[in-house]
């Protein structure tokens, strides 16, 4: 079952983007996020069939997961299946998405987030070499570790992005498995995203 909790930040440092970080490159409607809160979705489904090979679109500013036919419009904002992310913009969607992968970044501490630069999902062949954030291990988000089968997020990265209406927001993929395991195992249902994230809507770039 998907679960949203709201927290209030405890660190109230700032954090300025060029010295803390590198850039690198269902449910019903539950309300618009209250601006600046960080906001955390557990278990969101990403393909946990392993047959269909259908993308769970999420709209950031509600927490709302949109539904498959729903997913041509700008009406969400950040896509899963597997360990594969798309954004609502270039070859994945019409709207104005983009995003970066900032690593050595403090999620907390993160008070900003660029204004231009964002990376597109493009027509790059195979499709994930052109997505604006890599798949593969060691490349994006995340390390698999062939001994122990295990897909782990990396630390210190979070997703800066560009949301398909043009607004800014913080993502951080906390874990990859059902119930957001702390240790997970071989017995953990993968493909369910725990992430927690700031949405800005005001439109500025201030996400803390």
């Amino acid at each position: 079952m998907l679960q949203r909790r709201f927290m209030i930040p405890l660190v109230a440092l700032f954090c300025v983007l060029i010295s803390s970080c590198k850039e690198d490159e269902i449910v019903e409607p539950t309300g618009d996020v209250s601006q600046a809160a960080v906001v955390m979705l557990k278990d969101i489904p990403a393909d946990s069939s392993g047959t269909s090979g259908q993308f769970t679109y999420v709209r950031l500013r509600d927490s709302l997961l949109v539904s498959l036919s729903d997913s041509n419009t700008t009406g969400w904002d950040i896509a899963f299946r597997s360990t594969t992310i798309r954004i609502n913009a270039g070859l994945s969607g019409p709207g104005q998405g983009g995003a970066l992968v900032l690593h050595n970044c403090d999620f907390d501490t993160l008070s900003r987030v660029p204004a231009t630069g964002y990376a597109v999902d493009s027509t790059a062949r195979p499709a994930t070499l052109g997505l604006a954030v890599p798949t593969g291990s060691g490349k994006g988000w995340y390390n698999y570790n062939p001994s122990t089968n295990i897909i782990a997020p990396i630390p210190g990265v979070v997703l800066a992005l560009r949301t398909a209406d043009g607004k800014f927001a913080k993502v951080q993929i906390l874990n990859y498995y059902r119930g957001a395991p702390a240790v997970p195992s071989a017995t953990d249902s993968p493909r369910y995203f725990t992430i927690r994230y700031v949405y800005q809507a005001d439109g500025s770039t201030d996400v803390q």
